[in-house]
């Protein structure tokens, strides 16, 4: 794995510092998510329940309807089948909350475990950058997140999700943080220096 170039690193942090009040803003209302998260695991869990759900059944109208769109009744058919199919999923995630958390559970899973990876991947492309380390330790605790998740199944799949969501997104919103305030200070002398020249 090459490590990022100079003009890689300083675009990198050029760009940060121009959104920086952006990214901390960012990072500090994910920090309130998921303190609220943590707090409230069940809450949490069932609340991304219901909103998987409600994206389901919108991806599915949306789905059937663009289904009419293609010129053959076989595409035409396919797509209306898939989007019965996302209707049918997110129907029953609302019919049946509870059974949808647990399979949600590996899913959310899944996802934290790759976030975990591609993350890591990141962070090394960033190196030596100011930050990467952040994004790394960022990368190991979506990874360990991912694998609490998988390990709690099935007895605390209930409370487990909106837990360690939460926390992820904590870390998630603290990584914001401290990057943005390590790209500050990287370059609050180089426009302290470009202003004064």
């Amino acid at each position: 794995m090459t490590a990022a170039t100079q003009d890689d690193l300083s675009f990198f942090e050029e760009n940060i510092s121009r959104s920086r009040s952006w990214i901390m803003a960012t990072g500090i209302l994910m920090i309130l998510a998921g303190t609220g998260a943590i707090i409230f695991p069940m809450i949490s869990s069932l609340g991304v329940t219901i909103c998987v759900a409600a994206l389901l059944l919108i991806a599915g109208i949306a789905q059937i309807v663009q289904a009419f769109s293609f010129h053959t009744w076989g595409r035409i058919l396919l797509a209306v089948l898939v989007g019965l199919l996302w209707l049918a999923a997110g129907i029953m995630l609302l019919v049946r909350p509870l059974e949808g958390v647990l399979v949600l559970t590996i899913f959310v899973s899944a996802a934290f475990l790759a976030e975990g990876i591609l993350k890591a991947i990141f962070a090394f492309k960033l190196y030596p950058a100011s930050g990467w380390g952040w994004m790394l330790f960022n990368a190991i605790a979506a990874a360990v997140v991912g694998i609490l998740l998988w390990w709690q199944l099935p007895s605390s799949a209930l409370w487990a999700l909106g837990l360690l969501a939460g926390i992820n997104i904590l870390i998630s919103g603290w990584t914001l943080v401290m990057i943005a305030s390590a790209i500050g200070k990287v370059t609050k002398p180089l426009r302290t220096a470009k202003s004064t020249s």
